[in-house]
């Protein structure tokens, strides 16, 4: 099997626990879910992608490799769009979306969550993980799991071909009020225990964001710089609570 790129190797290292089911929506032709799967990370593993050539290629790899007393009824391969996936309701399920950009990335967050809320009979213990690395837009899609009473459970920076990414792992309750409260949980939008100033990289990508909403300051309307500016303020403000 293809070695995962750094990206993936940190998502599936932060599937920690057993899950029912895991939906592998990352864009990478599997890898990540094949990964998983040779573990038995969950019950069933999805594998979802919208292109019918990968969806069918990505089946006959299984049916070659997976077909075993094993990993009977472990996997599913699903030729859908990301929004639509047909989640039921179960104590353990976790959606991973990577290598999208942050505008998709949030369109994908909001379907599923409103999907999943029409079309699901919710009790006390309902509930969706989420692991999503955005391409770009992190601060905005940090906002969009706030808004939605996200509650974080791990966050960190990954750095792949001289280049951040961050890695957000959030829970959405439903049939209770999430703990949005707990200061522990709470998710930042400019993220919070993933910084490490003292790493290098970790002071490149804070310098390299806070010189793109700087450049956008001075490309917006008059009408928008005082979110902008709010928004370096914020990064800023890392610099010195992080030291």
């Amino acid at each position: 099997m293809k070695k995962i790129s750094q990206r993936l190797q940190k998502i599936d290292s932060m599937v920690n626990i057993h899950y029912q089911n895991i939906w592998d929506c990352c864009c990478d032709h599997g890898l990540l879910g094949l990964t998983l799967l040779k573990r038995q990370a969950a019950d069933t593993i999805h594998f979802v992608d919208i292109v019918p050539s990968l969806t069918t290629h990505l089946e006959s790899l299984l049916q070659k490799h997976f077909s075993a007393d094993d990993y009977i009824q472990a996997w599913q391969v699903h030729c859908i769009d990301v929004a639509k996936l047909p989640l039921t309701r179960q104590n353990k399920q976790l959606v991973i979306i990577a290598g999208v950009g942050g505008e998709l990335l949030i369109s994908f967050i909001e379907s599923i969550i409103t999907n999943f809320k029409q079309n699901t009979l919710i009790n006390p213990t309902s509930e969706i993980e989420f692991i999503v690395c955005p391409v770009h837009y992190n601060y905005s899609v940090r906002q969009t799991l706030i808004a939605h009473h996200c509650t974080l459970l791990d966050e960190c920076i990954v750095t792949e071909n001289k280049r951040c990414y961050e890695v957000i792992h959030v829970k959405k309750h439903f049939g209770v009020s999430a703990d949005i409260d707990n200061p522990l949980k709470k998710i930042s939008p400019t993220g919070d225990v993933m910084w490490d100033l003292s790493i290098k990289s970790h002071q490149q990508y804070l310098a390299t964001t806070i010189k793109h909403y700087q450049r956008m300051l001075q490309s917006t309307n008059d009408s928008d710089k005082k979110s902008i500016n709010n928004i370096i303020e914020q990064y800023s403000a890392l610099i010195t609570s992080l030291k």
